[in-house]
Parts: structure tokens; C-alpha cells; sequence
């Protein structure tokens, strides 16, 4: 009588859930239907909830030529395992593929040059045109100082050989390029940096400092090399060719030294500007900035110049006199030159 009672329990409950889940496949409606009615005969209330909780061997079961045996979890365990490896091989393709961020990052400030380029070109062209007097005159006094220094490594190379006529062309050539620069630009008085006071300008921008600093310095070359001329121009009784080298040493550091101190008043000008009130903070900031970077340079340039007096100061000796047999065992010509033995000196590496 209790098993018929729970038969009738069980199958209203199955009727229910079938209403509820009408979408499910007839298939596994029936397989549950045969599965709790066998429980149930056999062993009553327990059995059928058992076979409720069964595997997903016994779920599948009931499919038409499927046997229970036949499905197991290996390939479903196997085909994530599957996908997982796929995701993990695609993962550094992907990687791969991707563009650098430096590389994305150049690309992108090559396009905005690209787009930008006629524009700064347009800038440059007024900037020249505006200028273009200035820019005229450094080129042709660029082109003036490497003509002068270029004759005058020649001549110093020529030694005893040398040409006066050439080195006083040098001298006249430098001369009248200066006096005819600061004689067209006489209203501006060039010449007051030169020793350290400030040219008659209105005011002072920055493209006015490059201006007057361009020209100092340009000038100061000039002088350089005019020095360095009268030193080749002195006769062999005067000064020995072996003693002008340690003169256009010290020439070379004095004209360093003095290139150096030269723009410091411009650029302290500068940098204050016309009313030193309205920037006084930030003006004295930059000009202890500049003192101190300055001052690096000046020191360096003083060591250079000691260095040179007491090279000048200093007599070199570079060996002794070679004797006759000395060097008809050398085979009676220089290991260095190639050339017969001139008042020949044995050196200090032999």
C-alpha cells in the first residue's frame, strides 16, 4: 500500500516538472520517465531520487544508439585543455604583432613633422629674411677667417720656406675686413664689446646678442691669426723655427681666454633685460646659473694658459746631436722622413 502511495506522489511530481520544462528534448524526458518507474519497482522511494542524481553516463543513456559506457569526461577535460594551449600559442602572435611604444611614439612625431614641416619652413624663410643682412655678413666673415687660416697652416708648414709676401696678404687681407665692417656698422659701435662696454643699440634681443657676439668673436679670430702672422713673418735670427710653435700655443690660449670673457657683459645684459624690477627674481636665478657655468669655462682656460707659459718657459729638449758614425749606421737617411740627415738628432724612443 506505501509503495503505491509513493508511486502516485512520484508521478504527479514528474508530471509537474514536465509542464515546466516542456522544451526539453523528448529524449531525456523519456529516459527519466523509464528510470524512476524501473527505481521505483525495485526499490522504491530512494532509488528513484538516486536514480535522479545519477551520473552523466546514466544521463545520456537513453539516446538512440549511444551506449551508456561510451561517454566519459577525458575528451571534454582534454578539449579544454585544448583550447587553453590554443589561447596560449595565439597569446605571444598577438604580442608580437603589436608596435612598440617607442616605435608607435616616433612614428607619430615623424607625421606631426610631416605636417608641420611647410609651416617651419615658412618660419625659417621670414626668420632669414627678416635677418638676412646679418646672416650675409657672418657668412662672408666665416668664409674670410677659414680662407686666412687655411693660407696660414701652409706658410707654417713651409717652415724656413715660408713667404713674407703671403703672410703680410694675410695681414692686410684680415686688417681691412675689420676696419670695413666696423666702419659700416659705426652707428652701433661694434668695437665697445670689445672692451667689455655695451653698443649703441635701443634694445637688446636675443637675435641683437648673437649679432654682436657673432661679430666680437669673429673679430678676436681675426686678431688671432694676425698675431700668429707676425710670429711666421720673424726671421730665423729673430726667433728659431723650432720656438714659434710654443708661440702660437700661447697666442691660441690668450685669444681663448679672451673670446671667453668677452660676452660676459651682454650676456648679464641680457638676461636682466631693460627693466632688471620686473624679473628680478628670475633674472638673478639665471645669472647665478650662467656665473657659475662660466666660471668653470674661465678656470679651464686659465689652467690652458699656464700651461702654454710654461711650455714657453720651459726649454725641450728633444735628443742629443747624432755623430757621423751614428749615422752612417742608419744608412745615412731619416727612419721618419725618408730623406737625407739635416743637423740630425738622435731622439729620446731612439
Amino acid at each position: 500500500m506505501l509503495s503505491v502511495l509513493c508511486f502516485r506522489v512520484l508521478r504527479k511530481m514528474q508530471r509537474r516538472h514536465s509542464s515546466n520544462t516542456d522544451n526539453a528534448p523528448p529524449e531525456r524526458n523519456r529516459s527519466q520517465t523509464v528510470s524512476s518507474e524501473t527505481s521505483v519497482d525495485e526499490s522504491g522511494v530512494f532509488e528513484s531520487l538516486k536514480a535522479e542524481a545519477s551520473s552523466p553516463q546514466q544521463l545520456f543513456s537513453g539516446l538512440a544508439g549511444i551506449p551508456s559506457g561510451t561517454i566519459t569526461a577525458a575528451p571534454f577535460q582534454s578539449g579544454a585543455g585544448g583550447d587553453r594551449h590554443g589561447h596560449a600559442e595565439e597569446g605571444p602572435d598577438e604580442q608580437g604583432g603589436t608596435p612598440a611604444p617607442a616605435l608607435s611614439e616616433l612614428k607619430a612625431v615623424v607625421g606631426w613633422l610631416q605636417k608641420g614641416l611647410p609651416f617651419i619652413l615658412i618660419l625659417l624663410a621670414k626668420v632669414c629674411f627678416q635677418h638676412k643682412l646679418g646672416i650675409a655678413v657672418c657668412i662672408g666673415m666665416a668664409s674670410t677667417f677659414a680662407y686666412a687660416n687655411s693660407t696660414l697652416r701652409e706658410q707654417v708648414a713651409l717652415k724656413e720656406k715660408r713667404s713674407v709676401l703671403v703672410v703680410f696678404w694675410i695681414l692686410a687681407f684680415l686688417t681691412g675686413n675689420t676696419l670695413y665692417l666696423l666702419y659700416t656698422f659705426s652707428s652701433q659701435q661694434l668695437y665697445n664689446s670689445l672692451i667689455f662696454l655695451k653698443p649703441n643699440l635701443e634694445r637688446l634681443d636675443f637675435f641683437d646678442l648673437m649679432w654682436i657676439v657673432g661679430i666680437a668673436d669673429f673679430v678676436l679670430k681675426y686678431l688671432t691669426i694676425a698675431l700668429k702672422c707676425l710670429v711666421v713673418a720673424l726671421p730665423k735670427i729673430i726667433l728659431a723655427v723650432k720656438s714659434k710653435g710654443k708661440f702660437y700655443l700661447l697666442i691660441e690660449e690668450l685669444s681663448q681666454l679672451f673670446r671667453c670673457l668677452v660676452p660676459i657683459q651682454l650676456w648679464y645684459k641680457y638676461i636682466m633685460g631693460d627693466d632688471p624690477s620686473g624679473s628680478y627674481f628670475l633674472g638673478g636665478v639665471l645669472i647665478i646659473m650662467y656665473s657659475l657655468c662660466k666660471s668653470f669655462d674661465i678656470c679651464g682656460r686659465v689652467g690652458s694658459v699656464r700651461k702654454a707659459l710654461k711650455v714657453l718657459c720651459t726649454p725641450q729638449t728633444y735628443g742629443v746631436r747624432a755623430t757621423s758614425q751614428q749615422c752612417s749606421e742608419a744608412g745615412d737617411i731619416c727612419a721618419i722622413c725618408q730623406a737625407e740627415f739635416r743637423e740630425p738628432l738622435i731622439l729620446l724612443c731612439q
